[in-house]
């Protein structure tokens, strides 16, 4: 999930979705704009130190709450990083995007564990903008482009491929969400067992279902759509429990969904849980009760 205002303890992961009761999130390590401290992403490592990225490097919090500086990219500056993951083997991967082809930055990056060592893992189209990152359970990496409309497929070896390109992946050019730019294609996420990989579109608020066939795209759906509920989708993730969580990029307010069984009607998919200027919006859905858009 991530926040531009700094880094805020979300407490609404561990809310079980069943509990429609408002959450209040704690601001757990502030960061200073003036100094560029705008974190794009946010990962951690199994001891429970997170890392984000800012600007051109990644920054580690501890779990007491100390910042420090992890990586530096060799990118030049006005770079973006922008997705941050933990691999198989332990090395944290990165992504980097510009605005601009010129110069080409549209790299994913891998980092030693004690960020010591950075390497150019793939170089990808300079004309997109690498985001998000996801792995499989073969070690392949996928990347979502908001830029080009498509997902790229990394392997072990770094070759990278286009994975899927399709309309519904698209940008809102017309009518984009933010004023920075159009970006389409932005968070993904494997559910439980791998079988599907879900995709946020920020510009229409939109969440795509892709089936996943031994490593192949399938038939790719709209899994949920509401922008004025999600417009601005950003960052997802999948808990242990299958629940998909939404951080939605310009809407400060934290809400979550309250399933049942059966059926969801589409007002009752999601409830806010908490308002505020510390946080942005923040949105939960089963993925196994989501209702049709």
């Amino acid at each position: 999930i991530k926040s531009f205002a700094g880094v805020v303890l979300a407490s609404t992961l561990t809310l079980a979705p069943q509990l429609a009761v408002a959450a209040v999130p704690s601001t757990f390590v502030s960061l200073d704009a003036a100094q560029g401290q705008l974190p794009e992403s946010i990962t951690t490592d199994e001891d429970g130190n997170l890392y984000i990225s800012i600007g051109t490097g990644i920054g580690k919090i501890s779990p007491t709450g100390a910042l420090s500086s992890f990586a530096a990219l060799p990118v030049p500056a006005g770079t973006f990083t922008s997705g941050l993951k933990f691999g198989p083997d332990g090395h944290l991967y990165a992504a980097t995007a510009g605005f601009t082809p010129d110069p080409a930055v549209a790299f994913v990056w891998r980092i030693s564990p004690d960020g010591s060592e950075v390497e150019e893992y793939a170089e990808l189209d300079p004309n997109g903008f690498p985001n998000d990152l996801a792995f499989d359970d073969d070690g392949n990496l996928y990347v979502t482009d908001p830029f080009l409309a498509q997902i790229w497929k990394i392997d072990e070896c770094g070759g990278a491929e286009v994975w899927l390109s399709d309309p519904l992946l698209a940008a809102n050019y017309a009518s984009p969400y933010l004023l920075v730019a159009p970006f389409g294609a932005d968070g993904i996420a494997f559910d439980k067992h791998h079988k599907n990989l879900y995709v946020g579109n920020l510009d229409y608020g939109r969440i795509l279902k892709i089936e996943v066939d031994d490593g192949e795209p399938g038939d790719v759906d709209v899994f949920f759509e509401d922008i004025d509920l999600i417009g601005g989708v950003d960052g997802i993730a999948f808990d242990n429990k299958e629940t998909l969580y939404l951080a939605v990029h310009g809407q400060d307010r934290a809400a979550h969904d309250l399933p049942t069984p059966e059926v969801v009607r589409r007002e009752e998919a999601v409830q806010v849980i908490a308002d505020g200027e510390r946080v942005q919006r923040h949105v939960v859905l089963s993925h196994r009760h989501a209702p049709p858009a």
